[in-house]
């Protein structure tokens, strides 16, 4: 294994030579009422890191509002994307080609309550006015770019190669783009997946036999499955060589609050469609259509992030750590944004998601926070009955009576074609995501957030300024969304599932399928909610650590259709086996040893650090070809880890590594397949690499493992089974390379940095190159928090700015972190008044007596006063 500590002690050095050496500054005013004006600074590290302060404002909104400006001088293009995503008028500037992206992204984003009725009866006067200021910074900026008092040249090249400029913001733009984003981690629903797996499986066998087979599929609850709440497994844990198990012994930490409530999957009613495959298969085509055009946009549509938040009692410095790790995709520019906010009583430094006026990821003076996506049951599915009319709005059955389908008649305008006409719909289950009049169907989608989504910004806004971690929790769990919240500081750790679930043990259906719309409904008393307290959390739990990588909250708690991804082999497993390993090796859990995990992670291969052993012990009495005991060598020497010998870890792959990957996924065809038949390649979202280990698992742990599988899928003889998808893989790889073994060596994984954002929509016009595939963080945090913060580091690539100007010139810092993040190196977060002021040797001001901004003015070392 190639370790990363070893780096060049001039990178960060050269990274501040390449962007110039200095820093900017820019001073703008911003009316707070009553014809006073507060005075807003922004000042920039090194890194092109804005830190916007307003310490004699009476409130927040200045700063936001230098927020705003800030986000926009680096990352305008990409905010207008944004915006059109929420809106679905991306066609508007971008062309008929992305006609059906915005009619997705309107049926994604319809609401049960407008969203500036949520502004106003969800937010208090403070959450509305940083709304507005941020709002009004960024038209600030739009201003200067266009009038050429901006420092850019221009507004950015995407403007310029789509011909348009961008429109005013106001407060429901600004909200949007939180909306669109959060929504989407939220939005996932796998129901008509099931049902039509289920539907074939009931083809091929007894009813009795199906559902058992789709048991093993979709379980519900397992109780092996590792938790972030009170213990990190509360059942089996998978054994693994070299790193330690978690096992009950005396409390570490003194506990704190937890909420022990479940939601378990108890069966019910259900309803399929008259053709559920081709139900499935029109919503994985919409979603395809969403999350491709999404890609290509910049927006990210991978939903995932790691974080371990370690108590101070178990660490060798006596300082609470966090790590955090959001794992939202790659692009140029990255989806993330990291600034600094320093108002007249507050301070908070981290990253975000571009255009969120809040920070999601950081810290202020008490605590640090972090968080990830719950990947819970957020959305219920109902097949509805419907009918046609000649004169009036189409009819869905509720309990024997014909209702109106509430209908919106819509506009997508198209800047190179003729406009195009959508409707969205809507029965009493919420927005309809299928339409079949011929088959007389549809499906409505229930989601537990609709019309709520104010309440989630609130709890993110609210959250960053807390001062321990009750405040943060009490915060957090103002939140409809899936996510988890974490914080390490004043008050100790603590961990937060939040969100509003349906009761899965109270309603009549079960919440692995769709429900039967003409009998059944969600009420509000239906729903469990972390505000009411009925979501899982824990305070400083006695393990002395809480691990997340979007795992089950804790126990006897399930996630209805998306339950195969809370399995007894679950990714978060590493992270607890590490942390066991220096507790049990050291004693304690020290600030580096975060950094060393993170660096594990990326690279460690997940199955075979499970299965390995498996193969090798079933080829140790096997009759093996000489080419076949090359390849069973290379296996033996490989350290499991997914590295390409090439710089950055480019290149190509181990031999070990190239053998077994090319096993694997016929390990999992040859032990599912004989049994599902047809229905393997539909099945395959549950059987694969990555979801299918927890299953196999469970296959190779009869006796031991909390869950029976329907059939021995090795029928009697695991190790025959094995070896036969060895020898498929060797023959295969034989093939392709050759006889000589030692070539087999596949070439590294190279991601392009894309100019793709959250979901698919291109919100840059030059990469800023590539970079090997790693199972990492879009950026990663480090905080340590004593009395105050003690230290705190991040990276975030390629850079903090997105910005390329009309002759496609990029700005200083839009790749000036890519080569620290290869490295495996980080840079000070910076938060103090005193160590950002440090830094300050250039300014740019705007004047407020014309609006005018003054032309930069080098001097000598002056700073401003430490405020």
């Amino acid at each position: 294994m190639v370790t990363p500590f070893d780096r060049r002690n001039f990178l960060r050095a050269g990274a501040a030579a390449a962007a110039g050496g200095f820093i900017s500054e820019t001073t703008l005013a911003y009316e707070e009422g009553d014809g006073l004006e507060a005075a807003v600074t922004v000042r920039r590290d090194e890194y092109g890191v804005a830190h916007v302060y307003a310490r004699d404002a009476r409130g927040p909104a200045p700063v936001f509002y230098g927020y705003g400006y800030a986000t926009a001088r680096d990352r305008l293009y990409q905010l207008e994307l944004y915006r059109r995503y929420y809106h679905g008028t991306v066609a508007a500037v971008l062309g008929e080609e992305w006609v059906e992206f915005d009619r997705e992204a309107r049926i994604n984003h319809s609401s049960s309550v407008p969203l500036a009725e949520q502004i106003e009866t969800q937010l208090d006067d403070e959450h509305r006015a940083v709304l507005r200021a941020y709002a009004d910074g960024i038209n600030r900026h739009i201003e200067a770019a266009r009038t050429g008092e901006s420092d850019r040249d221009g507004f950015h090249r995407g403007f310029v190669e789509h011909d348009f400029e961008p429109e005013p913001w106001d407060v429901v733009d600004v909200a949007g783009v939180f909306v669109a984003t959060m929504a989407f981690f939220s939005g996932v629903n796998l129901e008509t997946l099931n049902a039509a797996v289920l539907e074939a499986l009931e083809e091929q066998y007894d009813e009795e036999t199906a559902w058992d087979l789709f048991e093993d599929l979709q379980w519900g609850d397992d109780p092996d499955a590792p938790t972030s709440g009170d213990v990190p497994n509360p059942g089996f844990a998978p054994p693994l060589s070299e790193s330690g198990i978690y096992a009950e012994r005396d409390e570490r930490v003194d506990a704190g609050k937890s909420v022990e409530v479940s939601n378990r999957v108890t069966g019910g009613e259900y309803r399929l469609s008259s053709d559920a495959a081709s139900a499935f298969d029109r919503h994985r085509d919409r979603m395809d259509t969403l999350v491709e055009g999404a890609h290509e946009l910049g927006i990210p549509t991978t939903v995932g992030s790691n974080a371990l938040a370690v108590h101070g009692d178990v660490t060798e410095s006596g300082d609470h750590l966090l790590m955090g790790g959001p794992q939202m995709e790659f692009s140029t520019p990255s989806v993330m944004y990291e600034v600094g906010l320093h108002g007249p009583d507050f301070d908070v430094a981290g990253i975000t998601v571009t255009g969120y006026p809040a920070i999601m990821f950081g810290h202020n003076g008490d605590g640090a926070f972090t968080s990830t996506a719950g990947i819970d049951n957020s959305i219920q599915t109902f097949v509805e009955s419907i009918r046609t009319t000649d004169d009036g709005p189409d009819e869905y059955e509720f309990r024997d009576e014909w209702e109106a389908i509430e209908e919106d008649e819509q506009v997508i305008e198209v800047a190179d074609g003729e406009d195009v006409s959508h409707t969205v719909r809507r029965t009493r289950h919420g927005v309809v995501t299928d339409y079949d009049p011929d088959a007389g169907e549809a499906i409505a989608q229930t989601r537990a957030y609709d019309g709520r989504d104010m309440l989630s910004f609130r709890a993110f806004y609210d959250a960053q300024f807390a001062d321990d971690v009750e405040s943060y929790g009490e915060a957090a769990r103002q939140c409809d969304y899936a996510l988890n919240f974490m914080w390490a500081g004043e008050g100790g750790i603590g961990y937060f599932h939040l969100g509003r679930y349906p009761d899965a043990e109270a309603v009549p259906w079960d919440t692995r399928l769709p429900a039967d719309g003409t009998q059944h409904e969600l009420t509000d008393d239906d729903f469990l909610r972390a505000a009411d307290g009925e979501v899982p959390y824990s305070i400083n739990p006695p393990v002395g650590y809480s691990a997340q990588w979007n795992n089950k909250p804790a126990p006897d708690w399930d996630n209805g259709d998306r339950s195969y991804s809370w399995g007894v082999d679950h990714r978060v497993q590493r992270f607890v086996n590490l942390v066991e390993h220096e507790l049990e090796t050291t004693g304690s859990v020290s600030y580096e040893n975060l950094k060393e995990m993170v660096y594990d992670t990326s690279f460690v291969d997940l199955r075979a650090i499970r299965y390995k052993e498996f193969l090798l012990e079933a080829l140790a009495d096997a009759d093996l070809s000489a080419t076949e005991r090359n390849a069973k060598e290379a296996l033996e020497s490989w350290d499991d880890y997914r590295q390409g010998d090439g710089e950055n870890y480019t290149g190509r792959y181990p031999v070990g590594y190239t053998v077994f990957d090319e096993f694997f996924s016929r390990l999992l065809e040859r032990t599912f397949a004989p049994t599902f038949g047809d229905v393997f390649e539909q099945a395959l979202t549950f059987l694969d690499d990555n979801y299918g280990r927890s299953t196999l698992m469970r296959a190779l742990y009869p006796d031991e493992t909390a869950l029976d599988t329907a059939v021995d899928y090795f029928d009697g003889d695991r190790d025959a089974v094995f070896q036969a998808a060895f020898r498929e893989a060797v023959a295969a790889l034989e093939d392709e390379y050759g006889p000589d073994v030692s070539e087999w060596r596949s070439e590294a994984e190279v991601i392009d940095l894309e100019n793709v954002t959250l979901f698919g929509v291109p919100v840059g016009v030059e990469e800023a190159g590539e970079m090997p595939w790693l199972n990492r963080g879009t950026e990663n945090h480090f905080v340590r928090i004593g009395d105050g913060v003690e230290h705190a580091e991040n990276v975030l690539p390629p850079g903090n700015s997105g910005y390329r100007s009309p002759d496609d010139e990029p700005a200083p810092h839009y790749a000036d972190q890519l080569e620290l993040f290869l490295e495996f190196e980080y840079k000070d977060l910076l938060f103090a008044d005193g160590e950002v002021a440090a830094a300050t040797t250039d300014q740019t001001i705007l004047r407020p007596n014309d609006g005018s901004l003054g032309k930069p003015k080098k001097s000598k070392k002056s700073p401003p006063r430490n405020e």
